[in-house]
């Protein structure tokens, strides 16, 4: 999938592997959403915009939790996925953040989970959806910072050099070929700031992935899409590569999970 301004997304929402990835992100990454979506007070009747929205999980969420007297916008460059959505109060829509005219004053809510980190402005992204919210509305963004992503010790240590390797890997590919940066979590923050949000807070979560469940998949799907241009970065080799994706269904693979930097911001007035 490419943006309009020359940034090409390592993931194509229409191939089989990445809908298997969507829904993976979805099963490790939502009850952590869910849980600032409750704490911000989203109810019924409330007009929601979601950004990037990917699978639909959440957005089928605010569906259900805004009910008929609400509304929700689901965004995405590629809808691939989220068109198999069927909630009365949902309206999807193909959308560039960076250049297709969005709604001023329009929402009590703005959610975006792992975009800004793809963008090439994200600057310019968070001013624009700033000026969609309400006066007195939330914006919540999410994106992930790898410098968590480590190795648990006690894995054995062929297999912990190679995860090391690959990792490294993994963060040079997507930043040198995608625009990607593995590491705005720590931004995230500082740019919902400087795009005039009042009251901002942060938090991060993170937590184990294991080979055989949710996390090891993660690896995997991700691993497998991105491969070529992790060799091509000259940071991991095939053999790594192999080492990995051999453990991703055996527990004895077990690693610290990106950070996921949760930032919310009040529009003033």
């Amino acid at each position: 999938m490419g943006g309009r301004d020359g940034t090409t997304y390592a993931f194509d929402n229409a191939r089989a592997v990445q809908r298997e990835r969507l829904a993976a992100l979805a099963e490790a990454l939502d009850p952590g959403t869910v849980r600032q979506l409750e704490a911000i007070g989203v109810g019924r009747g409330w007009r929601c915009l979601e950004v990037g929205a990917g699978g639909g999980s959440i957005a089928a969420w605010l569906c259900d939790r805004v009910g008929g007297e609400g509304a929700v916008v689901a965004t995405d460059l590629d809808t691939t996925v989220l068109r198999e959505l069927s909630h009365p109060n949902l309206e999807v829509r193909v959308h560039d953040v960076l250049e297709d005219e969005l709604p001023e004053g329009e929402f009590d809510l703005v959610h975006l989970r792992l975009l800004l980190a793809w963008l090439s402005e994200p600057d310019t992204a968070l001013r624009r959806l700033t000026a969609a919210l309400k006066p007195g509305g939330r914006l919540l963004a999410e994106e992930m910072d790898f410098r968590s992503v480590v190795a648990d010790p006690h894995m054995e240590p062929g297999a912990r050099d190679a995860f090391t390797r690959v990792a490294a890997a993994h963060n040079a590919a997507l930043a040198g070929q995608h625009g990607f940066d593995p590491y705005y979590g720590r931004r995230v923050a500082g740019d919902l700031a400087g795009a005039g949000l009042a009251d901002v807070a942060c938090e991060g979560r993170a937590s184990m992935w294991r080979g055989g469940e949710v996390g090891g998949a993660l690896w995997r799907l991700t691993v497998t899409q991105v491969r070529e241009a992790m060799l091509a970065s000259g940071l991991a080799a095939p053999d790594d590569v192999d080492t990995v994706l051999a453990r991703c269904d055996d527990p004895a693979l077990s690693t610290v999970s990106p950070l996921v930097m949760a930032a919310c911001g009040r529009r003033a007035g």
